[in-house]
């Protein structure tokens, strides 16, 4: 890339850098006040990665010379930038605007999400950082040296929401739905109007469905047989309520002919068996049967009704003709979903979410006001004042200052798909723990098996809610300010795998393959359908990081059985039964949690591996295997320089690292997706499967496939 007003160029690889990093550090060294030190090795090392750009400018008739660098680190999905100078000779003449572009380029291509920088309050640089649209973040102290403030400034991306229009890119390999351009419609039933009125038994669950409605997530029609059957039952001289009321819904009408005619038929043979043989069906079964075929005619979404008749017919219906029938409690919000309360362990403030109450209001209204939520949306789509949470679910989050994060989930839709709002003050310094907490409290609620598609939105500038949720499998929509997941929930087996591929294709329009493949390696790539139609290939890490939680547990994939102490079991991998009073660990804030071991083991931890826990007896340890989960990566790191990245997703510390062994260096062993056994498997099972011997569990080994599918099957027996 070259600027035109003089001749600039902006290197990247590391072969062209090379001649020219020395200088970069030595010209670094002379503004230490604006950009901090680092030692030239330092310099020498990003540039090999190349994530060091050097500004290089060409005189008339001379050779190349330094012009300025850009220093930064990327971690997916984030890059943070170290440094950033432009000599005082070459200033003005757009070097700084032109490496940070060339940056910004490069980080879109690659779907990074966000660029942080940190730029000390009183320096004269934040008027650029403004410029290139680097918002403040958070406030810092600095170190006690110089005793700064310090600005940590962000640039979210585009990247997350740009995909071509067959739905398909890196930023939403699945292709999923997500423009949500058409809203559902569904018929109303006369017996589901009736239940407005105040003393119906089905009148709170009636008015809830109504309420949710107004959230936008679908909408109410009627059908003109149900005009006609308000009509028929009209008392002469009387004017009908309902029959006004109805007025306020868009109409669809029967489209009357042979086919119609048919159809009907076809229904009632289906529905009243009985009846259609004897040809007693009553003036209601008649009309209820025109409903159904008015949103055939019309490809509407669905009916809801109150009849145990159709409702039992549902899933013939789903599958023969495409509609969802429904009665209204299936719009209800998911009893599973619990405000409780609960606390969690961060390297400096306790969080603590609960579920909000009315005196919590203000505070709430405050955040999000702050956040430059509209105040016109405050009720009708976060659910402020809904403190009775009959129609949303609604949590806050706080620390020692206040309220510092917020989430409301709509009611679940009949498709299992739902709204999660999440907003968080991202000036906290415990903002990224709040976002980690927020969403990942909300996931763990859903039951093991059942299959989701959650759509998450958020106020602008969330770069933490962003990033947290796309290690979580959210990818991007249409919106900026609106992610969506397709949530898996389940240990694919092959015994379960067609009951897998239809919640795919019933919730989220995905198909996987008819038969069950083999599993050859986790970059193996498996054949989909999307919901448009696109064939794509994704490897099996992709996909069950886009469904996590979810692992495919195939024929010939790797697994071994690891031991793991008691005292440490539950903490790390939340098994148990029993709740605990005290606050949960660091490591339950990890979508990614670390487990660590003897050097020897390394080995045994490929990438892709699965790792089932297997909880000692010691310390009245239950002496089964209770978790199982994929192995992310493994490596081997000396004690001495083990870090907060390393240690804070585990359960230990420095100082109880001794613990679990007296050697110098340990195994660190990332793994996510982690799926805790409704059913313990005990040693007995081990034994007889030939993996329970007192040798097998003393130290991580391997196990066959058999062993491994007999494990699951009895770890989820419960369950399946």
């Amino acid at each position: 890339m070259t600027d035109k007003k003089i001749k600039i160029v902006i290197l990247e690889k590391y072969a062209d850098t090379a001649p020219f990093v020395a200088k970069a550090s030595e010209s670094a060294d002379q503004f230490k006040d604006a950009l901090g030190f680092f030692a030239t090795r330092v310099f020498h090392e990003f540039a090999r990665k190349d994530q060091l750009y050097i500004a290089i400018h060409q005189p008339t008739d001379k050779k190349w010379e330094y012009a300025g660098h850009l220093l930064f680190d990327c971690r997916p999905p984030k890059a943070s930038i170290l440094q950033m100078l432009a000599l005082p000779q070459y200033r003005n003449f757009g070097i700084a605007t032109t490496l940070l572009n060339q940056l910004k380029e490069k980080l879109t291509q690659f779907q990074y999400i966000s660029i942080r920088a940190r730029v000390a309050e009183d320096l004269q640089a934040n008027a650029f950082w403004e410029k290139m649209d680097f918002y403040v973040q958070r406030i810092e102290r600095g170190g006690a040296t110089r005793n700064r403030t310090i600005l940590v400034r962000s640039h979210e991306l585009r990247s997350p929401q740009l995909f071509p229009t067959s739905g398909l890119s890196t930023a939403n390999p699945l292709g999923l739905d997500v423009t949500d351009n058409e809203v559902p419609t569904y018929l109303l039933d006369l017996n589901v109007l009736f239940d407005l009125a105040p003393r119906r038994p089905r009148n709170d669950v009636t008015v809830d469905l109504f309420q949710t409605e107004r959230l936008g997530g679908f909408k109410f029609a009627v059908s003109s047989e149900l005009r006609e059957e308000l009509k028929r039952t009209a008392k002469v001289g009387q004017t009908d309520q309902m029959q006004a009321y109805t007025r306020i819904f868009s109409t669809f009408p029967l489209l009357v002919g042979e086919t119609s005619s048919q159809l009907q038929n076809d229904l009632a043979k289906l529905i009243f068996p009985e009846r259609s043989l004897s040809d007693s069906l009553t003036h209601n079964d008649n009309s209820d049967l025109i409903h159904l075929v008015t949103a055939i005619q019309h490809k509407l979404a669905g009916f809801i009704t109150n009849d145990s008749f159709i409702l039992n017919a549902s899933v013939a219906l789903k599958e023969r003709y495409e509609i969802e029938v429904i009665s209204p409690i299936a719009f209800k919000q998911a009893s599973h979903f619990s405000s409780t309360e609960d606390s969690y362990e961060t390297s400096s403030d306790p969080l603590y979410i609960t579920p909000i109450k009315e005196s919590q209001e203000h505070a709430v209204h405050h955040l999000l006001t702050k956040l430059k939520v509209p105040s016109s949306s405050l009720a009708s789509d976060w659910g402020c004042g809904d403190t009775s949470n009959r129609v949303f679910v609604r949590q806050g989050l706080w620390s020692e200052s206040g309220l510092i994060g917020y989430f409301s989930s709509a009611p679940w839709g009949p498709n299992n798909s739902t709204l999660l709002k999440v907003a968080i003050d991202e000036s906290s310094p415990n903002a990224l723990n709040a976002a980690r907490v927020l969403l990942t409290s909300f996931l763990h609620q859903i039951p093991v098996n059942q299959t989701a598609k959650i759509r998450l939105e958020f106020p602008p500038h969330q770069s933490h809610v962003r990033e947290i949720a796309a290690s979580l499998g959210f990818r991007g929509t249409s919106s900026p300010i609106a992610l969506s997941k397709l949530l898996m929930g389940k240990i694919v087996t092959p015994e379960n795998w067609e009951s897998c591929r239809k919640d795919l294709l019933n919730i989220g329009n995905l198909r996987l393959p008819e038969n069950v493949p083999s599993f050859r390696n986790i970059d193996q790539k498996l054949e989909l359908f999307t919901p448009d139609g696109n064939r794509s290939y994704l490897s099996f890490e992709s996909l069950e990081t886009l469904l996590t939680p979810a692992l495919f547990c195939l024929p010939g994939r790797k697994s071994v059985i690891s031991p793991i102490n008691k005292s440490f079991s539950d903490l790390l991998l939340g098994h148990s039964q029993q709740r605990s009073l005290l606050p949960s660990s660091r490591a339950s804030l990890y979508q990614e949690k670390h487990y660590f071991s003897d050097p020897r083991t390394l080995k045994f931890f490929q990438r892709g591996a699965l790792i089932l826990f297997y909880e000692s007896q010691r310390k009245r340890g239950l002496g089964a295997i209770v978790a199982v989960a994929r192995v992310k990566q493994a490596y081997l790191k000396p004690i001495e320089i083990l870090n907060s990245g390393d240690l804070d997703p585990s359960v230990l510390s420095q100082s109880t690292l001794s613990s679990i062994g007296k050697s110098e260096e340990k195994t660190v062993t990332a793994f996510d997706n982690l799926f805790a056994f409704p059913k313990p498997v005990s040693l007995e099972i081990l034994k007889r499967l030939g993996c329970g011997l007192p040798s097998d569990l003393i130290t991580t080994k391997p196990i066959n496939d058999t062993q491994l599918q007999q494990i699951i099957s009895a770890g989820f027996s419960e369950n399946s």
